[in-house]
């Protein structure tokens, strides 16, 4: 016979689950706020004919520099 969960298992089960979701809630909210910045300035360089140097440091969420190259 399996033993029934305790009230405190529960909370630990939710806790955990809660904080999984706002863990992934934080990367995606990053990752589409710097993807809007990047949109952002490309275009305006692309705009006004500069050459630049995009490096996305992480992928996951889209931590990037971004410097404008002088010829």
């Amino acid at each position: 016979m399996s033993k029934p969960l305790t009230i405190w298992t529960k909370r630990l089960v939710l806790t955990t689950i809660l904080g999984g979701v706002l863990l992934v809630a934080t990367f995606a909210t990053q990752r589409a706020f710097h993807m809007s910045e990047i949109n952002l300035l490309v275009d305006k360089a692309d705009e006004q004919q500069l050459s630049y140097e995009l490096i996305i440091h992480n992928p996951l969420t889209n931590a990037y520099s971004f410097t404008i190259v002088h010829d």
